[in-house]
């Protein structure tokens, strides 16, 4: 026997729904491996971490270069100290874009 309820007013029975639609369900996304279509140009993010650096008074005696990769950024270079490894890394961090930060920054002996 088949219980159905039905949702109108009248005393005639819902149809029943098909099995094929309820069982059939779509695969979940796959997991994007790709940045998003609207994500920053590589060159307009190494620019922007540039000028950061750059305007940042506590990166003064830095020699910090800064190469992007489909989001990743690089950063080479000397630094004065570990703070100074620490904001430079930290602008990269903030920069819209970026999937990723690699540091590669020597810090220099007094």
């Amino acid at each position: 026997m088949n219980d159905i309820v039905s949702s109108r007013g009248d005393d005639r029975a819902a149809a029943p729904r098909s099995a094929t639609a309820d069982s059939v369900r779509t695969p979940a996304a796959p997991a994007r491996l790709l940045p998003p279509a609207d994500a920053l140009d590589d060159g307009v993010i190494t620019a922007r971490i540039r000028a950061a650096l750059l305007l940042d008074p506590a990166m003064t005696g830095s020699d910090v270069s800064v190469n992007t990769d489909h989001g990743v950024v690089n950063l080479t270079g000397i630094v004065a100290s570990r703070e100074q490894a620490a904001i430079a890394s930290g602008h990269a961090q903030a920069q819209d874009g970026v999937m990723r930060v690699d540091d590669h920054l020597a810090i220099a002996l007094r």
